[in-house]
């Protein structure tokens, strides 16, 4: 395939896929037809088949390219460094691409997206960030992190974006290193419970 192909190809995808986005602002995928999408895309129906066999395909796609991405900002964040950077370049990633994330994160038909999310999020701060405590435990840390986190982002977007990304970033960060900071000490694993 040559290359005017392939853009041609990349532009009707994209074309595509804004269109089902702009259906989604007012209704459910499951409610959307094929000839919808089509037409507010500008292409003919046989031309989605060619590359989608169903609306549900296609959402899929769209949400696989924004977490593949949020993952990147995601995989970077670490126990070792600073990490507000990382965090601001994520907050500001969702923030450029608030169209899909508001559709994707603030509906209740969108559980999908949001469950791949939290268990993107909670993979890969398992993976870059050690908690002095037992694995049961940190399972529950992150869960907390990730789903407090989301909540606050969806927040932020709900309320469109009344907060700067950098103030959010201070929050979010400041809130996150203190849940974070009982497990700095060795064997002070939550002992002012008992």
């Amino acid at each position: 395939m040559n290359r005017k192909e392939n853009q041609r190809i990349r532009l009707t995808k994209t074309l595509l896929k804004s269109s089902l986005m702009d259906r989604m602002a007012s209704k459910p995928v499951s409610k959307i037809t094929i000839k919808e999408i089509c037409e507010n895309a500008g292409i003919n129906r046989s031309t989605f088949y060619l590359y989608y066999k169903d609306q549900f395909e296609l959402l899929n796609e769209v949400e696989s390219e924004l977490l593949h991405l949020a993952e990147q900002h995601l995989k970077k964040i670490d126990s070792n460094e600073n990490n507000l950077h990382y965090l601001k370049e994520l907050l500001g990633y969702i923030k450029d691409n608030s169209a899909h994330f508001r559709i994707l994160l603030c509906h209740p038909e969108s559980l999908s997206f949001q469950t791949r999310f939290v268990d993107i999020s909670i993979r890969n701060l398992k993976h870059n960030i050690s908690l002095n405590c037992p694995e049961p435990i940190s399972d529950y840390v992150f869960r907390y992190l990730t789903i407090g986190c989301l909540s606050m982002i969806t927040k932020w977007m709900e309320s469109d974006f009344d907060l700067p990304v950098e103030e959010l970033t201070r929050l979010i960060f400041g809130l996150s290193d203190s849940a974070l900071a009982i497990f700095d000490k060795p064997g002070e694993r939550l002992n002012s419970i008992d």
